[in-house]
C-alpha cells in the first residue's frame, strides 16, 4: 500500500498530469455551462411580437409552461394534442407555420409537440409533418401503444428480414417497458449527447495521463534502476497499473459529479422520472430517463477504464512515451473513423468491441441504447449495448494482465 501510495504521488506530482487534471475539471464545468447557456424558450410579449429567453430562466419558463401537460401519457391526451393541431389547421388554412399566429402557434403548438411528434412516427402519412398529421384520424390513437409496438414490429421486420430472433429479443424487452409512458419537462436528449462528449473528452486525457506510465521510464532510464529492486518485478507492475486507474477514477468521478448536480439541479431532477420512449418513441428499453443517464455514466467508466489498461498496455509495450500516447490516441478515435467510413455488420461489432467503442460523439453508448443495432455473430443476434458493455468488461482484465506480461518480458529483455 505504501508503494502504491507513492506510485499515485509521483504521477500526481507531474506537471502535465495536474495541467491534464485541471483541463478535464474545466471541460466538465464548460459543457455543464454549455448545456444550460444553450437553452432558449420563445414567447409572444405584451405588443404581440416573439421575444426569446436563454439560460436557467428559459428553463424554468418552459417548465412552468409545460406543468399542465406532465404525468402519464394517456390515450386522451394524445387524442386532445392530435384534435387541437387538426384545429389550427382548418382554422388557419393548411397548418403551414407561417400562417399561424405567434401566441397561437406558442401556446397551443409547441406544449403538444412531445406528443404531435409520437403521433407522427407511430402513424406515417405521405406529405410534411402539417400535411401529415391533418391526415391521422384522431379516432386511431385510442389503440396508441398497441399500434406503436406493430409499428415496431413492422419497422424491424424490413430491417432485419426473416430474423426471428432479433424480433424476440425487442419483443421481449419492449414487453416490460411500462405504458402509458411517463412525460416530464426538463433533461433532454441534447444534454445527453453533451454527457457523452464530455465522457469521449475525458477518454483522450486519459490516454495522455497514462501512457507515459511505462514508456517515460523506459525511455530516460530509469526504469534500469527499479528493475533491480525487490519489488520491481509484477508486483511493481500491479502498482503503477492499480494507481494509475485509481486516479482516472477519481478523475471521472469528480467531472461526472459535476455534470450531473449542475444539469440535473438546473432541468429538474423530476424530469428523470420521464420514459425514455419521450425522447425516442420507438425505443425499446425499460427505462427512465434518469436510469438511461446512470447506466450511460456506467458504461463510460467502464469504457475509461478498458480504454486506460489498453493504454498501459501500450505503454508497456513501447520503448518511447510519445509512440505509445500517438498509438492510444489513435485508438481512441479509431471507433469514431469506423463509424463514419463504414457501414455493415463487421464495422458496427469493430466500433462496439474497441476499447473505446462506448465512448464517442456518434457512436457513443447513449445512441446505441436508443437504436435497434443488432450484431451478427455467427447463428446470434446480440444488441449493441450489450456487446459493448460486455467487451469493456472483458478488456479490463485482459489488457490489465497484457500490461503485466509485457512490462515483466520487458524487464527479462
Amino acid at each position: 500500500m505504501h508503494l502504491m501510495f507513492l506510485e499515485m504521488k509521483r504521477v500526481i506530482k507531474s506537471r502535465m498530469t495536474w495541467i491534464l487534471l485541471l483541463i478535464a475539471i474545466g471541460l466538465s464545468v464548460m459543457i455543464s455551462y454549455q448545456v444550460i447557456s444553450e437553452a432558449q424558450y420563445s414567447y409572444v410579449d405584451e405588443n404581440g411580437r416573439q421575444a426569446r429567453i436563454t439560460g436557467i430562466d428559459a428553463i424554468h419558463a418552459y417548465k412552468e409552461q409545460m406543468r399542465p401537460y406532465e404525468g402519464a401519457v394517456t390515450q386522451a391526451k394524445l387524442r386532445n394534442a392530435l384534435e387541437v393541431f387538426q384545429d389550427i389547421c382548418k382554422e388557419y388554412g393548411k397548418g403551414n407555420e407561417e400562417n399561424i399566429p405567434l401566441d397561437v402557434y406558442y401556446n397551443k403548438l409547441v406544449p403538444n409537440a412531445h406528443f404531435l411528434n409520437m403521433i407522427s412516427l407511430v402513424y406515417p402519412r405521405s406529405g410534411d409533418e402539417y400535411e401529415a398529421l391533418s391526415k391521422v384520424n384522431p379516432d386511431d390513437t385510442a389503440d396508441f401503444y398497441q399500434d406503436r409496438s406493430e409499428a415496431l414490429k413492422s419497422y424491424l421486420e424490413v430491417k432485419y428480414p426473416g430474423d426471428k430472433n432479433v424480433l424476440q429479443q425487442v419483443q421481449r424487452l419492449n414487453e416490460k417497458v411500462r405504458t402509458p409512458f411517463v412525460f416530464k419537462e426538463g433533461y433532454t436528449n441534447d444534454n445527453s449527447i453533451n454527457l457523452c462528449i464530455l465522457m469521449f473528452l475525458l477518454v483522450l486525457i486519459c490516454a495522455m495521463i497514462v501512457s507515459p506510465i511505462f514508456s517515460a521510464e523506459y525511455q530516460n532510464g530509469s526504469d534500469d534502476i527499479l528493475r533491480c529492486t525487490k519489488n520491481g518485478h509484477a508486483k511493481f507492475a500491479i502498482v503503477k497499473l492499480c494507481s494509475s486507474l485509481i486516479i482516472i477514477f477519481a478523475m471521472f468521478a469528480l467531472c461526472m459529479l459535476i455534470f450531473v448536480l449542475t444539469v440535473n439541479n438546473a432541468y429538474g431532477w423530476d424530469s428523470m422520472q420521464s420514459s425514455a420512449q419521450m425522447m425516442s418513441v420507438f425505443s425499446f428499453v425499460p427505462l427512465t430517463v434518469g436510469q438511461e443517464q446512470w447506466i450511460t455514466i456506467l458504461t463510460g467508466l467502464l469504457t475509461l477504464l478498458a480504454a486506460a489498461c489498453c493504454t498501459l498496455f501500450f505503454s508497456a509495450k513501447c520503448h518511447n512515451s510519445t509512440t505509445a500516447l500517438i498509438i492510444a490516441i489513435a485508438f481512441c478515435i479509431l471507433p469514431a473513423i469506423i463509424h463514419s467510413v463504414w457501414h455493415g455488420n463487421i464495422a458496427n461489432f469493430l466500433t462496439c468491441v474497441l476499447p473505446t467503442g462506448g465512448a464517442g460523439i456518434s457512436h457513443n453508448f447513449f445512441n446505441q441504447l436508443n437504436e435497434s443495432t443488432f450484431i451478427h455473430i455467427g447463428s446470434s443476434d446480440i444488441w449493441a449495448p450489450y456487446l459493448t458493455i460486455g467487451a469493456a468488461i472483458i478488456e479490463i482484465p485482459l489488457f490489465f494482465i497484457l500490461s503485466i506480461h509485457a512490462y515483466c518480458k520487458h524487464q527479462s529483455a
